[in-house]
């Protein structure tokens, strides 16, 4: 298994359209939680900043992140079935499974819910789909991933919306597609380079036949 191709993805704003939801569930817990609301306006300065600088201005403290990871999983658990998939992903997924390559998906999501939306929306199976359990140890999952699945780095893309995808990509030495019609929009990826950007589901295959050329 390990000579063959592998591309592993993000699940929430570049699988699932989860932005309206995830924003909501935000704003709804802002309040009991002592952080400030997020706005829709506010979205392209606030993806040029990053989450450390989002999390001070919205005074979010690191010491309350992993009860609001499990608040969020929780609300996200109860309101799943409000979240369609991306435009041309599922075929996209199809295509790459067709071409014989190993897909997976890692996510700050929980597993069985990422699971219940592929089997609700007819997508293909997925080799794998493994919940990270922190916002910033994707690099270590993804190694871990790797490991467990016997994939080469020469041979693995992740494809994600946010810079901490790059960030966490090019620490396990892997090579990153950025998708621009998730939670970062372009104006995330400033500082933060992945391999390429795109802006559109369909230009997918193109590019990471092209990385793995």
């Amino acid at each position: 298994m390990g000579h063959k191709k592998a591309v592993i993805f993000d699940f929430d704003g570049t699988i699932a359209n989860s932005i309206d939801l995830v924003l909501d569930i935000v704003n709804i817990n802002a309040t009991h939680h002592g952080y400030k609301q997020i706005h829709r306006s506010e979205f392209p300065r606030l993806r040029k900043l990053g989450y450390r600088a989002i999390m001070k201005e919205k005074g979010i403290k690191f010491r309350q992140l992993p009860g609001l990871v499990l608040q969020f999983r929780d609300d996200m658990k109860k309101r799943i079935g409000e979240i369609e998939p991306y435009d041309d992903m599922k075929a996209q997924l199809e295509m790459l499974i067709n071409d014989g390559c190993i897909v997976g998906i890692l996510t700050s999501n929980q597993a069985d819910l990422v699971d219940e939306f592929l089997h609700e929306h007819s997508f293909p199976k997925m080799d794998f789909i493994v919940s990270e359990k922190t916002l910033f140890g994707k690099d270590r999952a993804l190694k871990k991933i790797m490991k467990a699945h016997q994939l080469t780095r020469d041979n693995t893309i992740y494809v994600g919306d946010e810079p901490r995808d790059v960030t966490a990509s090019h620490k396990a030495g892997l090579h990153v597609v950025g998708v621009s019609w998730g939670f970062a929009g372009r104006e995330g990826f400033e500082h933060a380079q992945p391999d390429v950007l795109i802006d559109k589901p369909s230009e997918l295959n193109k590019t990471i036949r092209s990385l793995f050329e």
